[in-house]
């Protein structure tokens, strides 16, 4: 019953979140907990597991669609690589419930600066798209393993406000964090307590969620609604983030 219940809620969350690149991370893994499992050894790891799966999946669809800029993924991921892994082995309790907060506010912040539907950078040359990639790109990955979170709401919040097209920004974002996810399952995998079972169901329903959401992205929606879309989420998730963080321990 509960790698079926696993199953469901991974599903749901992959679908609606592969619209907007991102993995869902940041509402599964309080959905999880909810469900009755194990904050720590349960939901985190499992929650990383159906991001990585998700965005790795979605990532692909998209860029056969022709929604990824490489030239801005590439930077941005392997600086999103380098950053995951610091983060999920220096993840300690008391400062994981202050960068909770501070990540939940930086997401509403700029969710509803996404959601006016102007850039705040126009014009960006090749130089400073580059820098801004590596230095967000490590803190993404620091997040991703510090917190568990994904970090594809804010990812493409970034590349919005740089400039690009918000389709092709939620394209882009799958194949920036994709490895990252993956890189801070493994590391969080060691302390994990899971059947296989489950993590098969929870594979399986990232699999195909995420195939279902992103076909349904390129196909039905527009730039104004993935941006809409994107930027709500963003702040829901902000402040789910900080109710964790202001009723955690």
């Amino acid at each position: 019953m509960e790698a079926f219940v696993a199953f469901l809620a991974t599903f749901s969350v992959s679908t609606l979140f592969s619209m907007m690149g991102a993995g869902g991370s940041q509402i599964l893994v309080p959905l999880l907990f909810w469900l009755g499992m194990d904050f720590k050894s349960t939901a985190i790891p499992l929650a990383l597991l159906a991001s990585a799966v998700t965005c790795l999946s979605a990532g692909l669809f998209y860029l056969r669609k022709g929604l990824v800029k490489i030239s801005t993924a590439t930077p941005f991921a392997l600086a999103v690589l380098v950053g995951s892994p610091a983060g999920a082995v220096l993840a300690r309790p008391a400062t994981s419930r202050f960068l909770m907060f501070f990540f939940a506010l930086t997401n509403i912040v700029v969710g509803a600066l996404v959601l006016r539907g102007r850039g705040l950078l126009r014009d960006v040359g090749r130089k400073r798209e580059l820098v801004t990639a590596v230095a967000v790109g490590l803190g993404i990955g620091f997040m991703i393993g510090f917190v568990a979170r994904d970090g594809g709401p804010f990812t493409m919040a970034v590349l919005v406000l740089l400039g690009m097209d918000p389709r092709k920004a939620a394209g882009t974002t799958p194949l920036i964090v994709a490895a990252g996810c993956a890189v801070a399952f493994t590391v969080h995998s060691f302390a994990m307590d899971v059947s296989p079972s489950v993590l098969l169901l929870v594979a399986a329903g990232a699999l195909f969620g995420s195939q279902l959401g992103a076909r349904f992205m390129a196909r039905r929606l527009d730039s104004r609604r993935v941006r809409i879309l994107s930027s709500s989420l963003m702040m829901l998730s902000g402040f789910i983030i900080m109710v964790q963080a202001l009723t955690s321990g």
